[in-house]
């Protein structure tokens, strides 16, 4: 069974406690990966407290509310963004816009999802989120891994034909030389 870290990043305490319930209720079952996810949940108010936590060490999925006392949610992804993170943002707001959407799109965030939301939502929006982290790191794992089996063939190759190659390039040396006679 694999865990996510998550980070729920809002200012209002009834939905840092109820999005952390739902949260770590909630199993998802990822048939192509042949694996259940459950999640490992983190709260902050603040985005200075989310900074903290996240340089600290970084979540796999960030939910972050866009108004925050002090930092604003979009503020957080631009001081984050420089880290590189592996880490996928779900905006939450309840002003949501177009605008809003662009904006944090533009500065890294995977989805939005518009205040106020139900349990189901979260749940839709969390597991949609989930299966593209899973597939991700499924991804890199298959690149990784082909980039192995190249280099090994590679290395096979080589190996196997140095040996023709030396008797090859003995044979023209005799000949060359004419050590042989004509």
């Amino acid at each position: 069974m694999d865990t996510i870290k998550t980070l729920v990043v809002d200012d209002e305490l009834g939905i840092r406690v109820s999005v952390s319930r739902i949260l770590q209720k909630m199993t998802i079952v990822i048939p192509d990966h042949d694996s259940e996810v459950r999640f490992d949940v983190e709260a902050a108010e603040t985005g200075e407290e989310a900074l903290e936590k996240i340089k600290a060490s970084p979540p796999e999925i960030l939910l972050l509310d866009n108004k925050l006392p002090g930092i604003s949610g979009i503020e957080l992804l631009e001081e984050i963004a420089p880290l590189n993170l592996d880490m996928h943002t779900v905006i939450i707001t309840a002003y949501a816009s177009i605008e809003t959407a662009v904006r944090a799109t533009k500065r890294g965030a995977y989805d939005l999802l518009p205040k106020p939301f139900t349990p189901a939502e979260l749940k839709g929006t969390i597991e949609k989120v989930t299966r593209h982290l899973i597939l991700s790191k499924r991804a890199r794992e298959l690149a990784d891994e082909k980039r192995k089996v190249r280099f090994q063939f590679i290395s096979v190759l080589a190996h196997e034909l140095k040996a023709p190659i030396n008797a090859i390039e003995g044979y023209l040396r005799i000949v060359k030389d004419k050590s042989a006679g004509d």
